[in-house]
């Protein structure tokens, strides 16, 4: 029996969502550099059952008219605080301004339904990806 598990690049889920959980925040970091290419670099982070936060962070671009993600990290356990740190962190070693870096905070909706459908009106959610 061969239960290998697909490499994160490759998985086109980068956040699970299980029952009772939400999505907290997106954080995207776009340098005027790469905007040609579209370059960003992404956090995306979901508040679990215990409150405790789930962290995943990737480069993503467009290469030919394809969206590429690349060098994904995934942090299992980090609270608020912490990520909050680990922001302001990036911001700083990456010499990021005001103008190149955007908080979505969903942590104001109650349930997933609503993050999705605010998602969705944004054009912020590719809705193959949401099962």
């Amino acid at each position: 029996m061969n239960s290998k598990k697909p490499h994160p690049e490759h998985d086109q889920y980068l956040i699970r969502i299980r029952r009772g959980e939400r999505l907290y925040k997106f954080y995207y970091f776009r340098p005027i550099a790469g905007r040609r290419e579209h370059f960003e670099y992404r956090i995306l982070a979901k508040e679990k059952t215990n409150g405790m936060l789930e962290m995943v962070s990737y480069n993503f671009k467009i290469i030919g008219g394809v969206p590429q993600k690349s060098s994904i990290t995934r942090v299992p356990d980090v609270s608020k605080e912490q990520l909050e740190d680990i922001v302001q962190n990036v911001m700083r070693k990456t010499n990021t301004s005001p103008d190149e870096f955007e908080e979505l905070d969903l942590s104001r909706f109650s349930t997933i339904d609503e993050q999705i459908e605010f998602l969705k009106q944004e054009d912020r959610a590719d809705t193959m990806y949401i099962m």
